[in-house]
Formats: C-alpha cells, structure tokens, sequence
C-alpha cells in the first residue's frame, strides 16, 4: 500500500536510506525536509514494514525527486515504478508540469526504470556523488497536463 509518509515514518525511512546509500540523508535531513509545505513524501508499506519511499520538492512548476529507495528484500517487485507513478500523480496535483532528478551514473536499474516511465537524459553534472565520486546524470520528464 502506497500512502503519504508520516511524521511517525521519518526515522524508519532514515534507517533504510542509511542501509542502501554510501553517504545517506541524516534524520535530521529527512524531518527538515519532510517539514517543509513544499516537499512531498511517499511510502509502500508492505507486512507492516516500509519497502520503500521516494519524495520530492516543489518549487512553483517544477519538481525534483530528491529520495528514492527500495529495501533490498523488496526489490524487483514494482514497488519503484509504483512509487514514481504515484508521486508524479501528486505532482500534477500541485501544477507541477516537470519533475528533474539525479542518477548515479552507473545505477543502470535506476536508469532504465526512469527511461521507461518517460524520463529522458538532459546533461551530467561532474563529481556529483561520493562515496564513490561519481557523475550524476541529470534527467527530466514532463507531465501531462
């Protein structure tokens, strides 16, 4: 089941991104963001657990995906797709006409799941990530109205 995060959810959702990602986001981070009017945060709950999140920040008519994960024990089952779907639906909701995200330029699952859902590549920013340094590709995708 999809359904908006919690306050309740915020430290859950830091243990995974700290059990998934090289540099996580702190709870702090999380609750700060999640604080916001102009962020939006989504969890699957699956047997009572949370499988995965994904959130973005608003910012008049565009949006960036800033978190998305999956549980290890819980990939390849959709719940990634499912999630952007969802947050999309919401975006539109709030006049939101494109969404901007960042990739690790070596998460080919990632990517291809951004490709599919209609994602498409419109530069790279240098030195992106650490942990391994790594480029990003900078993605974007445009909503129907």
């Amino acid at each position: 089941m999809i359904r908006e995060m919690e306050w309740e959810d915020v430290s859950k959702v830091a243990e995974l991104e700290k059990s998934i990602f090289s540099v996580p986001w702190s709870e702090k981070s999380f609750r700060d963001s999640f604080a916001s009017q102009d962020t939006i945060y989504l969890v699957e709950v699956l047997d009572g657990e949370i499988a995965g999140y994904c959130g973005i920040w608003v910012s008049y008519d565009t949006a960036d995906l800033c978190n998305m994960a999956v549980a290890h024990s819980h990939r390849r089952k959709g719940i990634a797709k499912r999630l952007l779907q969802e947050i999309s639906s919401f975006a539109e909701k709030r006049k939101v006409e494109r969404i901007l995200l960042e990739v690790r330029g070596s998460n080919f699952g990632a990517i291809n799941l951004y490709q599919k859902s209609g994602f498409r590549q419109i530069g790279i920013r240098k030195g992106y990530y650490h942990a391994p340094e790594e480029d990003a590709i900078l993605m974007e995708c445009y909503l129907s109205q």
